[in-house]
């Protein structure tokens, strides 16, 4: 399996406009992604303007589908683009252990 951590810091006091339209996109329209395992959103408890965005898949092949989609190129990245502040990264992580 195939963990994807994204982590990104928001423009002052977006969040919650932020989180709705992660819901309305990628929450709601990508919850059928082929190799799709599960999906968080979650907000940096001492920078509420901080977050990660973590998805298991898997396979690398089907992470790697959805990164090369046009609803994610051209849906869901574009919809969130404008909130990030500087850069954000994302990390392509192999699950080691899982409980």
């Amino acid at each position: 399996m195939i963990m994807r951590i994204t982590w990104g810091k928001l423009r002052a006091d977006s969040w919650n406009d932020f989180e709705k339209t992660y819901r309305s996109t990628v929450a709601t329209k990508g919850r059928d992604v082929k190799g799709l395992r599960g999906r968080w959103l979650l907000q940096d408890a001492t920078d509420r303007n901080t977050g990660f965005a973590v998805s298991l898949w898997e396979s690398a092949a089907d992470m790697q589908a959805y990164e090369d989609s046009n609803l994610y190129r051209q849906e869901f990245a574009p919809a969130l683009q404008p909130f990030f502040v500087g850069d954000y990264k994302t990390y392509r992580c192999e699950v080691k252990y899982m409980q």
